[in-house]
């Protein structure tokens, strides 16, 4: 029953990515991208989750006040996601039905690739600090009915916001989730987020095949096969491939793992000049929304930004380029210095209303 319950909230969390991402990227006469839809609107489901959050955050409410605002919300923009967009999604989703049936073999080989990457990231043992913090967390949250307030290994009260974990609330969200499905933290986290999460960075790594080798199916297969078996192989201490398999549900997996690839997949469309709906629109939501799941962007991405576009911008002169780097990477760079100067007590935040 449970495993029954846990692959129908993997399947929910698809759904509700996809129809958040179609909604912001659906244009007309444009062909949308299931694919990006699930990647852009991951990152703008948690980036709304956050605005949503903050102030029953910051306000000392508690974290059934903010289940029961969330959940209205996310319904309406799925159902508006559907109204507006159901021509596009059932075009799109008619369309991979026709290319599965196309080559049955390479589908069901990529199948089984993702397929046993799931397997090994829902059934893989950790205990790093970081791995139970996540859990402690979303069990503290629902359990005490507050958001951030208690010290997850503790049970004590802290009388302050940590800086580090006052601007991701993306394990907020698994608290939400628990509390409205009564699913076990343990489950969500471990089990439900990290089958969704394995998901969306193999449907990234697609996507990224895809490019290199346009219509050839049998090399996508073969990339996607020699990615499993670098990801399993390189496994040594802090590699994005030991997060991805180990420490899936974590936030800096997201970051390590999706964020940095998206936005890589993202200027492979740019310099090849693809005809892709929002690039840049793209690009700067995976940015900012990134910091709401992972402190570790506010440097990583920024950084990764500059790496890809400023020798580009050099190369073709293209000095346009210059303000949509600088909105992208400017978010990050801010977020960075709030971070310092929190940790160099310039202020504080209180986990109670100071009036």
């Amino acid at each position: 029953m449970i495993i029954v319950k846990a692959c129908l909230l993997v399947i929910l969390n698809l759904i509700l990515y996809t129809s958040f991402g179609a909604l912001v990227l659906s244009r007309k006469n444009k062909e949308l991208s299931l694919g990006l839809s699930l990647i852009t609107g991951f990152f703008v489901y948690y980036g709304l989750f956050f605005l949503v959050c903050l102030p029953y955050m910051i306000k000392y409410r508690p974290l059934s006040w903010l289940t029961r605002t969330w959940v209205p919300v996310a319904v309406c923009i799925v159902i508006l996601s559907f109204i507006v967009c159901r021509k596009s999604l059932i075009k799109a989703l008619s369309d991979l039905c026709l290319n599965i049936k196309s080559d049955k073999n390479t589908s069901i080989i990529i199948a089984a690739i993702v397929f046993v990457q799931i397997i090994l990231v829902t059934i893989t043992y950790n205990f790093t600090l970081d791995a139970a913090y996540y859990v402690a967390n979303v069990t503290t949250s629902v359990n005490t009915d507050m958001i951030n307030v208690y010290d997850p290994f503790t049970g004590l009260w802290q009388d302050h916001y940590e800086m580090r974990y006052f601007l991701a609330t993306y394990s907020i969200n698994d608290a939400v989730f628990c509390q409205l499905f009564n699913v076990e933290a343990l489950v969500f986290t471990k089990t439900v987020m990290s089958a969704t999460i394995c998901i969306i960075v193999n449907v990234l790594y697609f996507m990224i095949c895809r490019q290199l080798f346009t219509d050839n199916s049998k090399a996508v297969a073969i990339m996607m096969a020699v990615i499993l078996f670098v990801n399993m192989t390189f496994s040594t201490i802090f590699t994005s491939s030991l997060f991805l398999l180990t420490r899936t549900y974590e936030g800096k997996t997201v970051v390590g793992n999706l964020s940095i690839l998206a936005i890589f997949y993202i200027y492979m469309l740019i310099v090849t000049e693809k005809d892709v709906v929002s690039p840049w629109l793209n690009m700067f939501i995976i940015c900012v929304c990134s910091l709401t799941i992972s402190s570790s962007a506010n440097m990583i991405l920024p950084g990764e930004m500059l790496l890809l576009f400023v020798p580009q911008i050099l190369m073709k002169k293209n000095f346009k380029t210059i303000p949509k780097l600088v909105a992208c990477a400017v978010p990050g760079l801010i977020m960075a210095v709030v971070y310092v100067l929190y940790i160099e007590g310039y202020f504080v935040l209180y986990t109670y209303p100071t009036g």
